[in-house]
């Protein structure tokens, strides 16, 4: 030190750091501004202020660059997404104008630019939107689609598709959302004409085929949903599942309690047919209440559902002889006591049925119960259940249910690291109430799968499964059921992109035990080859079917092949679409030689978009054709139609 600053230098010293401090300010430091640039850059956000909220829904973005810069080069992300190819540039820097609806929130705004002598910049700017003053989001996206097909090669008497046909949609998704409430409307409006008619319940004109409006509040402890429209209903398995019709619902919570109301026409309705589905009464309406509590931290749940209502008569996917009514009672506790470990369900319902009101029969009553016992740990899993549904269960509203049965299943697996187990187990039979007109048949199931993993693209597996039919107390004119089918079934599969290749064999033998000996043995491979890739796929499956019936030693042979083939060319102006279904039959005693095919293919040239893709019309051909060749029977029929297809998408949102 004393090299440098000789006695009394380090005094002087900082008296000159002391007169540069104060005097730097007026003193034109070169060196000091390049570093400030370099810090900030030749990149400024004119529009919108940095961190500033506009009110906005597509917010115009102006950026300066100061410095001659690449346009090669620039790079700009909005959100993440990139946005250089649709920016306005010039000379100055960008603009940017969002085609669609920007969601409300804070936005990043990251841009990356190369200067003309070779520097990289990069800056990142936040700012923060709502679409208006009342709302942050209040917006309506909505879409036009119009497909107008005619005949250019069509039989006479084709059925399979109308000689012409338009089609015309408008769907339209509106939100109103601030903080914690929000509002939605989503509708499906749509004319259709054809030279067919159309299958009910779908109507030639202009009709609603589709409406839901959603009121919601999320809160900290209460929360509500109000719905209107075409919605679905899931309570529970035996009372109300997928129950799906235009009506009403109104669901609460606050804290560990739910409450839950809904109102639905029972016919099934389409169109401006129904009104909004919550007026009417229990003849021809489905209406239902149900609550649930949690208790011990949310560990254990108990559930309650009442449903009640009527069905006039038929409908689209609704059978009916004549009025139907009936109501339920389900009750259900869960609880989860190890964290998923150990977790178990019981449910209880209770029916009240009348399969037919014009007739001078009285309801019956009946019940449903059911219990569940599953876990999960590690690699390993385990269920138990036990269900019983009496011959006079039904639910008013869930046709799908199968009455008169009873069983258990039990289920447990592992899965390490390249080896995995399932193993299943059950028994179930019908007649519960062991009326003396029916025999009772008894189904038992038991089931082995495996699978190795150790070659991560290669998975290998096999399965081995039996099945016992076994039928007691059959009527006198009733013979007994005495069956037990072995099936042995492998798997291989390879995958690496763009491939997906799996093969499968499986063979299967049935032993009938009875005096009848109505053995079969079945065996069957399958070829499923994939190629998914950007610009094409293809899918075709092959497989070959050979059942031998060993009393009469016929064997019948039947080759399925199926293909979808799709893909893009010429910048994706050009699509195209192909699907069909080869099937040939052929048995060794000559009855029966038949081979089918159908098939469909489509080819569109999607004209420029014009408008900045306000309107996308496209033009192509639609194709029908489909073979059926008995030989057999000496019958033939061909069917070939080629359609002229124009069609437009129109997206407009405000």
């Amino acid at each position: 030190m004393k090299k440098f600053f000789p006695a009394g230098g380090k005094v002087r010293f900082c008296y000159l750091l002391a007169a540069l401090f104060f005097l730097s300010p007026l003193i034109p430091h070169e060196s000091l501004a390049r570093s400030d640039q370099i810090i900030d850059g030749p990149i400024k956000l004119i529009e919108p202020l940095e961190g500033s909220e506009i009110i906005a829904k597509k917010p115009v973005i102006r950026c300066a660059i100061t410095e001659p810069f690449s346009t090669e080069k620039l790079l700009v992300l909005l959100d993440g997404t990139d946005i250089t190819n649709i920016l306005e540039l010039s000379s100055e820097g960008f603009e940017f104008t969002p085609v669609q609806i920007l969601p409300s929130g804070t936005h990043t705004l990251s841009i990356t630019v190369y200067t003309a002598d070779g520097r990289e910049f990069q800056r990142e700017f936040t700012f923060s939107t709502r679409h208006s003053e009342a709302f942050k989001d209040a917006y309506s996206s909505n879409e036009i689609t119009t497909i107008y097909e005619t005949a250019l090669i069509m039989p006479d008497d084709a059925v399979s598709a109308p000689r012409s046909k338009v089609e015309s949609n408008l769907s339209s998704q509106t939100e109103l959302r601030e903080e914690r409430w929000e509002f939605t409307l989503s509708t499906n409006l749509r004319f259709l004409d054809q030279s067919l008619p159309v299958n009910p319940p779908e109507k030639k004109g202009l009709n609603l085929a589709g409406y839901l409006f959603q009121g919601r509040y999320r809160g900290d402890e209460l929360q509500f949903l109000t719905q209107i429209g075409d919605i679905q209903i899931n309570e529970t398995q035996n009372t109300v599942q997928d129950l799906a019709r235009r009506g009403g619902r109104f669901s609460l919570q606050y804290t560990d309690l739910k409450l839950n109301a809904f109102v639905v026409n029972s016919e099934q309705v389409y169109g401006f047919r129904g009104g909004t589905g919550i007026e009417g009464n229990t003849d021809d309406h489905i209406m239902g209440l149900s609550g649930e509590i949690g208790l011990f931290s949310d560990r254990i749940r108990f559930r309650t559902v009442y449903v009640t209502g009527g069905e006039s008569g038929s409908s689209f996917g609704i059978w009916s002889p004549g009025g139907r009514k009936g109501e339920v009672l389900g009750l259900v506790l869960k609880a989860d006591l190890l964290e998923q470990k150990l977790t178990a369900e019981a449910e209880l319902d209770l029916s009240e049925f009348d399969a037919d009101t014009s007739d001078e029969f009285p309801s019956e009553s009946d019940k449903a119960y059911r219990l569940r016992v599953s876990g999960y740990s590690g690699g390993y899993s385990y269920e138990a259940l036990y269900e019983y549904m009496g011959p006079d269960y039904e639910v008013i509203g869930n046709q799908g249910l199968q009455k008169n049965r009873e069983g258990f299943m039990l289920r447990g697996g592992a899965n390490f690291q390249i080896h995995s187990i399932n193993l299943s187990f059950s028994r179930y039979n019908d007649n519960v109430k062991a009326d003396a007109l029916y025999p009772r048949v008894y189904t038992y199931q038991g089931m082995i799968d495996y699978t190795f993993n150790k070659i991560q693209n290669l998975p290998i597996g096999f399965s081995y499964q039996k099945t016992i039919l076994d039928s007691t107390m059959e009527p006198p004119s009733t013979p007994p059921l005495r069956m037990d089918t072995d099936t042995v079934t492998g798997r291989v599969n390879y995958m690496k992109e763009p491939w997906n290749i799996g093969l499968q064999a499986s063979h299967s033998i049935q032993n009938d035990r009875t005096d009848g000996g109505s053995d079969t043995t079945t065996t069957t491979y399958t070829l499923i080859p994939a190629y998914l890739a950007e610009h094409v796929s293809i899918s075709p499956n092959f497989t070959f079917n050979r059942s031998k019936h060993h009393l009469t030693g016929v064997s019948t042979d039947t080759y399925t092949v199926n293909l979808e083939l799709r893909g893009d060319v010429f910048h994706k102006r050009v699509t195209y679409e192909l699907a069909g279904t080869y099937n040939n039959v052929k048995s060794s005693d000559g009855t029966v030689e038949q081979d089918t095919l159908q098939t469909n293919f489509r080819l569109s040239y999607h004209l420029s978009k014009i408008f900045q893709g306000f309107l996308n019309p496209s033009v192509g051909i639609k194709g029908l054709y489909n073979k059926t060749n008995d030989r057999a029977n000496k019958q033939r029929n061909d069917e070939l139609v080629l359609l002229l297809v124009f069609s437009t998408s129109m997206p407009f949102t405000f």
